[in-house]
């Protein structure tokens, strides 16, 4: 009986001192699930899978700078071409027309490269008689009349049948045909000159206006009529 009770004395006591040793491992065991709450926080914000504290001073998002349309550059005007003041020198259809008789009698008949603007042409014409006339009736720029006369008489005789008294007084360059005799009269003025086979005298009312027109005559065939074009 004695080792009965001292038995179960014996297993009570064992039972506190466990009992006292499993009190004493709660705490132990509560602190180390605290530190794993801890430490399990601690990586959560690490990763990023945590809250973040916001920045007090909050961070600005700069936008990025709009791009800058760039400005067309403007187109270039187009310069102008300088326009002439006057028209350039033109074919007259009725000279064209009238020297065919003359180039077909192999007259050499000076014909003007090109009409100058302001000039206008009355008539033209070829007679075959006495080796030939060729005659072409103009206006000049003021509306005076002009004329062209051509025949196998010297200069001076058709300067004498257009300008009755007409005096010579110097010459005139012309371009083309070189010197001609320059003519003053009471009833105008006039250059002249001697050709090969002719004679040609251009008259008008002023010299240098005739002078001027002049400058536009070629024979038939070296103004491009050769052909009767």
């Amino acid at each position: 009986m004695t080792g009965d009770m001292t038995g179960e004395m014996t297993g009570i006591t064992g039972g506190a001192t466990g009992l006292t040793r499993a009190r004493r491992r709660i705490p132990a065991a509560v602190a180390g699930l605290a530190l794993v709450a801890v430490a399990a926080a601690a990586c959560g914000s690490d990763d990023g899978s945590g809250a973040t504290a916001s920045d007090p001073t909050g961070s600005t998002t700069t936008s990025a700078a709009p791009t800058l349309t760039e400005t067309p550059a403007a187109s270039e005007t187009p310069t102008a071409s300088d326009a002439p003041t006057e028209s350039d020198p033109v074919p007259s259809p009725i000279i064209t027309k009238a020297v065919k008789a003359a180039l077909k009698a192999g007259f050499p008949a000076l014909i003007p490269a090109g009409v100058p603007d302001g000039w206008t042409v009355v008539s033209a014409s070829y007679a075959p008689k006495g080796g030939g006339t060729w005659t072409i009736e103009l206006t000049d720029p003021n509306g005076a009349p002009a004329t062209l006369l051509q025949s196998t008489a010297s200069a001076a005789d058709l300067v004498a049948r257009l300008l009755p008294g007409a005096k010579a007084g110097g010459t005139v360059k012309i371009s083309g045909t070189g010197k001609w005799d320059a003519y003053t009269g009471s009833g105008g003025a006039g250059i002249a000159k001697d050709l090969p086979g002719t004679g040609a005298a251009l008259v008008g009312a002023d010299l240098n206006v005739v002078s001027d027109f002049a400058h536009q005559l070629l024979t038939a065939e070296d103004a491009g009529n050769g052909n009767g074009g």
